[in-house]
């Protein structure tokens, strides 16, 4: 009986213990480890397979230039909120009902970044995505990876996977409510704002009502849109769009003085009609 409790009494000693050459100045910062694992497997393959292997972040991206500069959403109103754009290393929550324009903002965010070389996540709970409206709306689609969970806790694993394998956007639609899930546990979300800062990547978590807590650096809300006609007032009128406004509610790293922008959003048909010469404004 007493050497069994020696043992219990010295196996903390030694699994603490540190080595002689020990030097606590070495000690890695947990947002330089992925780079340390990186290169570590990386040295290990053979010279015919290093070429080979890179970050996700690196997959067919042909403007490397671009992917420490904030991302624009294109929508005028929600970057002049944003001061210029989506700020990579950030959770940004975008919040608003049906016919808000929110799932918009997404397709247009993952338009713009897909657009300039990169790559993007959409994990997409709600089951939203029209792949033809999303290419209407400029997403270059075989650079986006969708992934359509069943559940919220496998929405937030895959997210946070996707952020760790370092891809630039991870965009989470969380569709209507009530959503499958609930508004899951704070410590996900943590974790999601964690990964995103570890990574340089954006987070953007679409929802129709707040879920991030504390974990979110922007929140976004936005009103109900309303709908634009085109034609004579005297003939038939066709829904070409919609004006939409967003507000912004929460920001961490300037004094909240909140303010609104207001955006517009085109249908299908009239993106698929409308001159060459126009902005490429976000479809339905």
């Amino acid at each position: 009986m007493a050497s069994f409790l020696l043992v219990l009494y010295l196996c903390p000693i030694y699994a603490y213990s540190a080595p002689p050459d020990f030097d606590s100045k070495n000690i890695m910062s947990p947002a330089a480890a992925p780079t340390y694992n990186f290169q570590r497997l990386r040295s290990a393959l053979p010279s015919s397979l290093k070429d080979m292997l890179c970050r996700a972040r690196e997959l067919g991206s042909s403007e490397t230039g671009s992917q420490n500069a904030d991302l624009p959403t294109t929508l005028g109103g929600i970057d002049d909120l944003l001061s210029g754009g989506l700020v990579r290393g950030r959770l940004i929550e975008l919040v608003g009902r049906r016919s808000s324009g929110r799932f918009s903002a997404v397709l247009s965010t993952l338009a713009s970044l897909t657009a300039r070389g990169e790559n993007a996540v959409l994990v997409d709970l709600g089951d939203g995505l029209d792949p033809r409206a999303a290419e209407t709306a400029g997403a270059v689609l075989p650079r986006i990876l969708w992934l359509r969970p069943l559940h919220l806790k496998t929405a937030l694993i895959g997210a946070e996977v996707a952020l760790q394998c370092g891809f630039p956007l991870v965009a989470l639609e969380l569709g209507l409510p009530p959503v499958s899930g609930g508004r899951g546990c704070e410590t996900s979300w943590l974790r999601l704002a964690r990964a995103a800062l570890t990574q340089r990547s954006i987070a953007l978590i679409s929802s129709p009502y707040r879920v991030s807590g504390t974990a979110a650096s922007e929140v976004l809300e936005f009103s109900t849109a309303r709908p634009l006609w085109r034609g004579d007032e005297c003939a038939t009128r066709l829904l070409s769009g919609f004006t939409g406004r967003s507000t912004l509610k929460k920001t961490r790293h300037q004094t909240l003085i909140e303010k609104s922008g207001s955006f517009r959003l085109l249908t299908t048909e009239t993106l698929e009609n409308r001159p060459r010469s126009l902005p490429n404004t976000p479809g339905m």
